[in-house]
Order: structure tokens, then sequence, then C-alpha cells
């Protein structure tokens, strides 16, 4: 039996088939902002893009990370659609946690299709400790780039993540 996830174009139309609704619809922006509890998330490079708040709307149980923000960077009627999949984590301090919310959604079949190639964990918090004293996060890197193909990174709120 074929998987359902395959019969969709890309993740933004089985969410929207499972009737999930966009905290931004789809469009146009040279700039995508999402935000929580004072953290700012920011994206930029221009394509279709749309953000859906994944903590307690489209996944209920367990842990999740708070945004998913999906960017379409393939010309219209291409047969295989590439998109930049963007999974945000706005953390006070713990990035810790951060780490095991961002890691139990890349795990969530929901989010894994094929026209996800470029697949991004962001934990945006007011400070982190350096890299050198933060072994977990190093070894969390290595290890989204292996297991989910994913580049994990730690931003300051309001710093520029780019396309």
């Amino acid at each position: 039996m074929k998987e359902e996830k395959n019969t969709y174009g890309s993740t933004h139309e089985l969410l929207t088939a499972e009737g999930c609704t966009p905290e931004q619809t789809l469009r146009i922006r040279a700039k995508v902002c999402v935000s929580e509890n004072g953290k700012r998330y920011l994206l930029s490079g221009k394509g279709e893009s749309v953000v859906y708040a994944l903590d307690g709307d489209i996944v209920k149980e367990g842990r999740r990370c708070d945004k998913l923000v999906l960017v379409k960077r393939s010309a219209k009627g291409v047969n295989l659609e590439q998109w930049t999949e963007a999974f945000v984590e706005l953390k006070g301090v713990d990035t810790n946690h951060a780490i095991d919310q961002l890691r139990q959604t890349l795990k969530n079949a929901l989010f894994k299709h094929p026209s996800n190639d470029d697949i991004r964990a962001r934990i945006v918090a007011q400070s982190f400790p350096s890299n050198k004293s933060n072994p977990t996060m190093e070894k969390a890197k290595q290890e989204f780039r292996k297991d989910y193909n994913c580049d994990l990174r730690g931003m300051k709120t309001g710093q520029e993540d780019k396309l």
C-alpha cells in the first residue's frame, strides 16, 4: 500500500489536506518572521512561504517545537518541488530541552517528505554558551546532520537566517 504522504506534492499540501490552518498563509515574502514571548526568528530569501504553529496546534502530544516555516524554492510546474523546512524552537535558556523538542519533532512522520531537501532546526534564545563550553550542542549538531540530514543551529533572537 502506497504511503499517504507521498500522494501530496509537499508537506504544505499534506498539512492543508489534514485541515491544519497556517499561522501565516502561503505567499511570496522576502522575509519570514515568527515570534513568541519576546523571541524572534527571521528567515530571509525570497520565495513562497508558509508558517505553522506546531506546539499544541498540529502536534498535540509529546515534545514538539514551536513553529514550522516552509519556503518553496522551486519554480512553478516542476515535477518534484523543492522546499526548505525550518523547525524553530523559541526558547529562554534551556537549550538541552530545546534540542530534545526539535529531535522529537523531526522524528514525526508528518514532516518527512521528499520535497523537503533543505531541513533546518533552529533554537532561538536570548543567549547561548560558547560552543567550546557547550559539548551537548556540538554533539547534537552532528547527530541531527547524520540522523535527520538536518542543519541544527543556535541563534540569538532577531539574528537573520538566510536561505
